[in-house]
């Protein structure tokens, strides 16, 4: 990467000196050309300027080309320099001009080949001046006084092009390694990040499950309520570390657009998935039209952006409705995602600033069910990422709407999308025997207890060879699920893999992981899985296991691998 930069720095370089030698030795070359007494002089600068400046100009813009630009410029600069010497310019004026050749020998060929150009000019200067220009009668006559001033005053404007030069490289090497320190402390902040984001989501998906394995046992009203206070803030726990690190992983280098076709309902169903239960609980009528157009951009960053947009709008939303809805624009170039509510509104001063990291409006007292404020922060960083427009339109009291507009693409083969029903299908998971490959202790518990609540049979292990171990005694799984990382040196992938050999057919399976990087998941979804990332919702997970048993494909389920 450095060196691509510095090819590209030198291209610069290039570029703009060649462009100032085309303006200035053009204006020079027609002003001498309009004296009769400097018509040669005009000539040659003419000559030098079309012939050698401008291919010069040309050929900078072409990476392959920059160091024959860097000769053509240099050759026409001891063409046009040396002619001025020779020829004097107006009244011998024409010497001050020859100063600027050291300071760009030095800007264009650096150190070692700007002092080989510029003492190879001192030194043909000095034979002139002091030699030649005595036997030609037809030049211009410099006094030796002038020549010995010129060739001092152009030895010591060399010197201070050299030490300009050395300064510059001094602050360029200074900078260089600023920004080695600065992209190993981002790296170390990266390697950080991600072992937060799994160590931390380790915990939270564990206490989610309890929490839902408790839910399913039978208590009174007084436990019914703390039962419900203790699921709300493991929900806004969850959401706070969720919404964090996707913060967090819009800087990262790994990550990747992945641009493809798909269909705007299999973004819509999703949402519903999502956001069905919630809006319900608030009295919130969510409605999202169908709609048959397709888009072309990145599925997952595009889900992320609509995820935050609909769980704003509830968020603000106490009575009415959010709206969700796509419509054709740009004379169906392009489609425009928009989500409107009826709720609070937003007042004019904070327009700019709803957009600003951590900034929320009305949560004075940092009330932490009301989120982190990085969601609106999330969604205009993706939309930048991806190169969509995102418009906003809101009133103090009138509702908020908020455009997303997308490239469109052909419409595709249709998929039937199969919505995830959280409450019914628990017959189809009775007495399923579910394999668990899982290295966390309180994870694999607290995953054993929801699936029991399920009616499934669940049967623990911690590492792929004792998954295989488990499969040899019996009994035979109905279906896998397994944590992407297992204690040893092989993975969760490894073994699905080893257990469908052995078995001799490909056992329904998922992975559970809370790794985010992007890699992980193409890792995933190169093996054909669905990875479900920690912390789970017992919801999904059921939804996932349902689709799974049926023998649906990934994008039969509704769901992005993440």
């Amino acid at each position: 990467m450095d060196a691509e930069f510095a090819s590209e720095e030198r291209a610069l370089h290039v570029r703009a000196a060649s462009s100032i030698g085309l303006v200035v030795g053009g204006l020079f070359a027609v002003f001498n050309l309009l004296k009769p007494d400097q018509l040669i002089l005009g000539l040659i600068e003419l000559a030098a300027v079309l012939l050698l400046v401008a291919p010069a100009v040309i050929l900078s813009r072409k990476p392959g080309w920059v160091a024959l630009a860097e000769t053509l410029l240099l050759l026409a600069s001891g063409i046009i320099f040396g002619a001025l010497i020779v020829a004097g310019g107006t009244r011998g004026t024409g010497l001050f001009w020859v100063f600027t050749v050291p300071f760009l020998a030095f800007f264009l060929k650096g150190e070692r080949l700007g002092w080989v150009y510029s003492l190879s000019f001192l030194a043909l200067a000095t034979v002139y001046l002091m030699g030649l220009q005595a036997h030609l009668s037809s030049v211009y006559p410099h006094s030796p006084e002038v020549a010995i001033h010129f060739l001092l005053s152009l030895g010591f404007y060399t010197l201070v092009a050299a030490a300009f030069d050395h300064v510059r490289r001094r602050y360029e090497a200074q900078l260089k390694r600023a920004k080695a320190l600065a992209e190993a402390a981002y790296q170390s902040k990266s390697r950080f990040l991600a072992a937060a984001s799994h160590d931390l989501r380790q915990p939270a998906h564990a206490l989610g499950l309890f929490v839902a394995s408790l839910k399913q046992l039978p208590h009174g009203a007084q436990g019914s309520e703390l039962l419900h206070g203790v699921d709300a803030s493991v929900r806004v726990l969850q959401d706070m570390l969720n919404a964090f690190f996707d913060y967090s992983r819009l800087d990262a280098p790994s990550l990747q657009i992945q641009s493809k076709p798909f269909s705007v309902n299999s973004q819509f169903e999703q949402l519903r998935n999502n956001f069905a239960v919630m809006a319900a609980g608030k009295g919130v009528r969510l409605r999202i039209r169908p709609s048959k157009l397709w888009l072309q951009t990145d599925p997952v960053l595009l889900q992320r952006v609509l995820l935050n947009l609909v769980s704003n709008a509830l968020q603000h939303t106490t009575r009415g409705c959010v709206l969700v809805a796509c419509r054709s624009a740009k004379q169906g170039q392009a489609a425009r995602i928009e989500v409107w509510d009826s709720g609070i509104g937003i007042a004019p001063e904070h327009h700019d600033k709803i957009f600003e990291e951590f900034y929320q409006v009305g949560n004075q007292e940092r009330d932490r069910t009301k989120g982190l404020g990085l969601g609106l922060s999330i969604v205009k960083r993706t939309c930048g990422l991806l190169n969509l427009n995102l418009y906003m339109r809101s009133s103090l009291g009138q509702g908020s709407r908020f455009s997303v507009e997308v490239p469109r693409a052909v419409a595709q083969q249709h998929r039937p999308v199969v919505a995830m029903d959280d409450h019914t299908g628990m017959a189809e998971l009775s007495q399923k025997h579910v394999l668990l490959i899982e290295d966390d202790a309180l994870g694999s518990l607290a995953l054993t207890g929801v699936l029991q609540s399920w009616g499934c049979r669940v049967t623990r292990v911690d590492t792929a060879l004792a998954a295989c171990e488990q499969v040899r005694r019996g009994p035979l799984p109905d279906v896998l699920v397994s944590d992407l990382r297992l204690r040893g040196e092989l993975s969760g992938l490894d073994a699905v893999r080893m257990v469908r050999e052995l078995l001799g057919q490909n056992v329904p399976a998922c992975m559970i992981s809370g790794d985010t990087a992007v890699e992980v998941r193409e890792q995933v979804q190169a093996a054909g899985l669905v990875l479900l990332q920690k912390p789970v919702r017992p919801a999904k997970l059921r939804s996932v296991l349902r689709q799974a048993l049926r023998g649906k494909s990934i994008d039969a389920l509704g769901l992005d691998e993440t």
